[in-house]
C-alpha cells in the first residue's frame, strides 16, 4: 500500500498495490495519476523522486515538498519519505530496504516523450545496420496493423554504452531516422523493446502513452500488454484518458481516482460510465448493461426492477451503480438471435443480457426439453447466463398477481400513482376465467391490461399512452418488489452483477 500526503495538489491518497495483469488507471485532469505513476516508480528505481519531483534552485518558495510525505506499507512494516532540502530521506532508516520486499526485480516507466536519437555522420555506416529484433517488428506490426515494420532497423552508436537507434529502411541502404517516426510509433517502439529485455514479476507504468496514439492502435497496444503481462507475469498500471481504452477493458481491471478537494480515493473496479463521467463527452459514453427485452410492458418491468434493485444495493451513491439500456427487440427468437448480432455495435465493457418473458422458459423451453428439441435449446444454452427470465408475462404478472389477487391495494395504490381517486377496476379488468392456460391466460390478460388503459386515459386524456403504461406497471413493480424483495434482488443481481 502506498499513502501520499501533502505532495502537489494531493492532500492525501491511498493506493492498493494491483495484482498481475494490465490494470488502467483514471481520473480527471488533476486527480494525480502522473504522481501517484512517479511514486509507484519508487519501489524499484531509486531516482523517481528527483526526476519527477526537482525542487527549484532559484527560491524556497518554489517547488516546495517539505510538507510532502509518501508512505509505502509491507504487512506491519513501513517506511516514509520526506523531503529533506536536497533529497528525500527514509524514516525510519533501518526500513529504507522496506521497497525490495514488494516483489518487483524491475521497474520500467514510459510515457509520451520526444526524446529523439538521431545517429551522427561518424556514427552511420551501412554496415553497422542490423534488423530489429524479430519480436519487436512482429509486435509493432500487430499494434499498428501494418507490415512496413518488417523494414525496421536498429544501428548502435558510439555515444553511450548500449545506445541503440531505430531506422526504416526505404531503399537499399537509404534509411529513415527516429526524427521521421511518429511520436506514438517511437514510444511504442522503444516500450517493446524494453519489454524484451525486462526480468519477470516487473512493474511496468505507462503514463497516457494514448495521447499519441489512433484509438485502435491504443486497443491494440492493450491487447499486447496483456499477452506479455501474463507471458512475463508483470504489474501493468497504465494511466489513461482515453474513452475508447475505459470502454474496452473489463471493469475489474479499471481503477479511478477520484479527487475531492485535494482527498484522493481510489474506486476499484468501477463502471466504465463512472469514469467516464469526468472524462467523456456525452455521446460518447456507452450503458454498463444493454438488456435485450421482447417489447414495451417488458422495457416497463425491467426498468422497474432495475431501478429498485440499484437503489438497495448501491442507495449510499447511486454513481456506483452501473448505468442500464433496456431495449425492445421482439419475439423471443428475435431477442436471443439479436444477443449475438447486436454485440459488434456495443464497446466490449458494456455487458449484453436478456431478460425474456416467464412463459417461454415454463411453456415453451420446457417443451424442447420434452421433445427433444437440441439445436433449439443449444441456441439458448450458447448464451449461459445472459439469458434470464422473469417470473411470468408483464401482462400477466400484472392481472393475476396484483389487481385480481390483491384488489384492494391495487386499487389503492394506482388512484396514489396517477392522483386520481375516480380510478376503478372494473370488471372488464379484473374478472379473469382463472381456468385458462397457456397463450388463451396470457391474451385474456392482455385484454385486461388494454382495459385499464382505456380506463384511465379516459379520465386523464392529457396523458399520453407511454406515461400511463409506465405508471401502471411501475405500481405493480412496487408492489411485487415489497412482496418478493429477495427473488427481484437474485434475479436482477443476475442480469447487473
Amino acid at each position: 500500500m502506498i499513502q501520499i500526503e501533502g505532495l502537489k495538489h494531493i492532500r492525501t491518497l491511498r493506493f492498493e498495490m494491483p495484482g498481475r495483469g494490465v490494470h488502467l488507471l483514471a481520473g480527471s485532469n488533476g486527480a494525480g495519476k502522473t504522481t501517484l505513476l512517479a511514486c509507484l516508480r519508487r519501489i524499484a528505481y531509486p531516482q523517481a523522486f528527483a526526476v519527477h519531483f526537482p525542487s527549484s534552485s532559484k527560491s524556497e518558495r518554489l517547488d516546495n515538498f517539505a510538507n510532502a510525505r509518501i508512505t509505502y506499507e509491507l504487512g506491519t512494516a513501513s517506511v516514509t519519505y520526506a523531503y529533506g532540502g536536497e533529497r528525500w530521506v527514509p524514516r525510519p532508516r533501518a526500513n529504507n530496504r522496506l521497497l525490495d520486499r514488494f516483489g518487483f526485480k524491475d521497474v520500467l516507466y514510459v510515457g509520451a516523450t520526444a526524446d529523439r536519437i538521431t545517429p551522427r555522420p561518424e556514427d552511420f555506416e551501412p554496415r553497422r545496420v542490423r534488423p530489429a529484433h524479430e519480436g519487436v517488428r512482429a509486435a509493432a506490426n500487430e499494434i499498428f496493423e501494418t507490415q512496413r515494420f518488417d523494414d525496421l532497423k536498429t544501428i548502435n552508436l558510439s555515444q553511450g554504452v548500449g545506445n541503440a537507434a531505430f531506422l526504416l529502411q526505404t531503399a537499399r541502404a537509404t534509411y529513415f531516422s527516429e526524427k521521421n517516426f511518429s511520436l506514438g510509433e517511437l514510444c511504442v517502439l522503444k516500450m517493446i523493446r524494453s519489454l524484451q529485455r525486462i526480468p519477470v514479476e516487473s512493474l511496468l507504468l505507462v503514463d497516457e502513452l494514448e495521447l499519441a496514439l489512433h484509438p485502435r492502435v491504443q486497443i491494440n497496444l492493450v491487447r499486447y500488454l496483456k499477452r506479455i503481462a501474463e507471458e512475463k507475469r508483470l504489474t501493468v498500471i497504465f494511466s489513461t484518458h482515453s474513452v475508447s481504452l475505459i470502454k474496452s477493458v473489463p471493469r475489474n481491471r479499471l481503477l479511478y481516482l477520484e479527487n475531492t478537494d485535494g482527498a484522493v480515493s481510489t474506486i476499484p473496479g468501477c463502471f466504465p460510465t463512472y469514469a467516464l463521467g469526468a472524462i467523456a463527452l456525452g455521446e460518447e459514453r456507452a450503458p454498463d448493461v444493454v438488456i435485450y427485452v421482447e417489447d414495451v410492458n417488458a422495457v416497463e418491468v425491467v426498468e422497474a426492477f432495475a431501478s429498485m434493485f440499484k437503489s438497495e444495493r448501491f442507495g449510499h451513491d447511486g454513481r456506483l451503480a452501473p448505468t442500464v439500456k433496456v431495449a425492445p427487440i421482439g419475439p423471443f427468437m428475435s431477442v436471443v438471435r439479436f444477443m449475438s448480432h447486436g454485440r459488434s455495435i456495443l464497446p466490449e465493457s458494456t455487458r449484453v443480457k436478456a431478460v425474456l418473458d416467464g412463459d417461454v422458459k415454463d411453456e415453451t423451453v420446457a417443451g424442447w426439453q420434452a421433445s427433444g428439441a437440441h439445436d433449439r435449446l443449444a441456441e439458448f444454452q450458447a448464451h449461459g447466463n445472459a439469458l434470464n427470465y422473469l417470473p411470468w408475462a408483464p401482462e400477466q404478472g400484472l392481472v393475476i398477481h396484483f389487481l385480481t389477487a390483491h384488489r384492494d391495494e391495487a386499487l389503492r395504490r394506482l388512484q396514489g400513482k396517477f392522483q386520481d381517486n375516480r380510478i376503478h377496476l372494473l370488471p372488464n379488468v379484473t374478472n379473469i376465467d382463472h381456468g385458462l392456460q397457456g397463450s388463451n391466460l396470457r391474451n385474456a390478460c392482455k385484454t385486461s391490461f388494454q382495459a385499464l388503459m382505456d380506463h384511465i386515459m379516459q379520465l386523464n386524456p392529457n396523458m399520453s399512452e407511454d406515461s400511463v403504461r409506465r405508471g401502471i406497471f411501475q405500481t405493480f413493480c412496487e408492489h411485487y418488489f415489497d412482496a418478493n424483495k429477495a427473488d427481484v434482488m437474485q434475479l436482477m443481481g443476475t442480469v447487473l452483477a
